[in-house]
């Protein structure tokens, strides 16, 4: 699913939604450079060196597209069902305006790998969706809280405009006090300075007779009661909050992420994390200890596909190749069959037949898919799954009363199929004892469909038509003879059989793969691979 400025008001429950239910999430993130000087980082590269370079780089580049895509395991059918979204971000408000006067760098390489990928920049800047980090908010707040609650700081008049501001003070004044005169007056203006300076004069003069407003080229001033002045203010501060709220943007999808505490999955994440961090937290710490408290006081639980792919034992020798691209081909291969499949959710069928490699919200998906397929064979290996049981509920009609049976697959080979369990057999009514044996008479050809009534009558037809002998007159029929020359009759009014078969639930009782507190899943978080250096990862969670 796409997500630009058009739509992300309106998605924004669906997205908290689909993070809430999930299992884990999977991010990707595309930027506008990788490097702000030629990389020189060698095998030799320390750890600390190489995060400063990174540093540099999270704060001067920008993330322009972010792919968040959820994974929630689905027990009907062993599946997991993925929601990915592809998102474009820009640095401004709603209203266009961008905080701290944000200025950022490009880098020509990068862009002309996205124009190659098929990246839109037109939607980008015109549809990417706004953001602020947290203390952009906070300067933003307060700025827009003084300025609707009249408290702007007062600033000079220069001398060009000192007669030009003294006319105006005059004719406002003469129009207030006129009886005649209309209900408003427009001042016109050439400049922002000439604005700001009649908002001032105009508040500090008449701050409860008169209201200002700009209107394209001109400030419109009207008279105001007291009671709609008291309204207006009511609803300026309304429209603060509003503002205040909205203003936030992206950032509060990285905001439910944080808190919701759980798994994230990236592909090499440390570059990802480093520039989201700086992006929509915070500026980073200017040591590796303190980004690494940063990645963890944020996001709890973080999993790298590129550590787990070259580190579980499970996986040794199967990836040849340790790009993504790579690991999607080595999942697909017959080693990993019998592991779950990843199946889009309906209103996300976008990545379901096409290959949109490097857009974020395609790459964050796959990224998933492959982290799934992966710890399924490292369970599969370490801590085999038992086979899950089928399990058959069958609910009986006998006699207008139902009666529920379960079947279940744990029986032995020899055990009897549904139907016997459920339909045991009723004993025949006894028979007269003949003096001499006669002929067999033919049997009747069974019906398609057929009751036990006609199993009975059927096992009656031959002492019935047996020729005829002297023999003591026979016995009353017992109760249960008179039971089945009911039924006899209930079988010719109708077709349908004594007993019904309801299937009620029919289902594998499928069990997750993996489970994320198991010894081989925890090992294998909070350690990221780290690029081209001797050390190659990073631990999260070591002193």
């Amino acid at each position: 699913m796409e997500i630009v400025r058009e739509n992300f008001q309106r998605e924004l429950p669906y997205i908290k939604e689909a993070i809430e239910e999930c299992e884990f999430i999977a991010i990707d993130a595309e930027f506008s450079g990788l490097h702000t000087e030629p990389n020189r980082r060698t095998q030799n590269t320390t750890l600390e060196e190489g995060y400063e370079d990174l540093r540099k780089s999270a704060s001067k580049f920008l993330t322009i597209q972010i792919g968040i895509s959820t994974f929630k395991f689905d027990p009907s059918n062993g599946s997991y069902l993925a929601k990915p979204f592809n998102v474009f971000v820009f640095p401004t408000t709603l209203t266009g305006y961008s905080p701290q006067g944000r200025c950022f760098l490009t880098e020509a390489s990068s862009l002309d790998f996205l124009a190659k990928n098929r990246f839109d920049f037109n939607k980008w800047i015109y549809q990417g969706v706004h953001y602020m980090t947290k203390d952009e908010e906070e300067i933003y707040a307060r700025e827009r809280t003084k300025a609707v609650n009249n408290e702007m700081d007062n600033i000079d008049v220069d001398a060009a405009n000192t007669m030009w501001l003294q006319d105006v003070i005059q004719r406002i004044g003469e129009w207030k006090n006129s009886k005649q005169a209309l209900n408003f007056i427009n001042i016109q203006t050439n400049s922002a300075y000439q604005r700001r300076l009649v908002y001032q004069e105009v508040r500090r003069y008449w701050p409860t007779e008169l209201n200002a407003r700009g209107q394209g080229g001109h400030i419109n001033i009207t008279k105001i009661t007291e009671k709609e002045l008291k309204i207006q203010q009511q609803q300026r501060q309304a429209d603060l909050q509003r503002d205040i709220e909205s203003c936030r943007g992206f950032r509060e999808v990285i905001d439910i992420l944080s808190a919701c505490k759980k798994p994230i999955v990236g592909h090499n994440i440390v570059v990802d994390l480093a520039y989201i961090l700086a992006q929509f937290v915070g500026p980073l710490p200017p040591t590796v200890e303190g980004y690494k408290k940063m990645i963890h006081k944020t996001f709890p639980t973080v999993m790298d596909t590129k550590y787990v792919s070259y580190t579980a034992n499970a996986l040794k020798g199967l990836a040849f190749d340790s790009s993504l691209g790579g690991l999607e081909n080595m999942v697909g291969t017959i080693n990993f069959m019998g592991c779950p499949r990843i199946i889009p959710h309906y209103r996300h069928q976008r990545y379901l037949s096409r290959d949109l490699a490097h857009e974020a919200g395609y790459d964050a998906y796959i990224t998933g898919s492959i982290m799934i397929r992966m710890l399924a064979l490292i369970a599969k290996h370490e801590a085999p799954v038992p086979t899950p049981l089928t399990k058959l509920e069958i609910q009986v009609k006998k006699n207008g009363k139902n009666e529920k049976r379960s079947y279940s697959s744990k029986d032995s080979k020899t055990s009897k199929t549904p139907k016997e369990i459920t339909k045991p057999k009723k004993a025949s009514p006894p028979s007269p004892s003949p003096v001499a044996a006669p002929a067999p008479a033919p049997v009747p050809a069974a019906p398609k469909k057929f009751s036990y009534a006609d199993i009975v009558h059927r096992q009656r037809a031959p002492a019935a038509t047996a020729a005829p002998v002297v023999v003591p007159a026979p016995a009353p029929p017992t109760p249960v003879v008179a039971a089945v020359e009911e039924e006899e009759n209930e079988e010719s009014e109708s077709s349908e059989s004594d007993y019904d078969y309801i299937q009620v639930s029919d289902f594998p009782v499928h069990e997750k793969p993996f489970s994320w507190q198991s010894p081989s899943v925890t090992t294998l978080q909070n350690v990221l691979h780290w690029g081209r250096s001797s050390h190659g990862c990073i631990n999260l969670v070591s002193s």
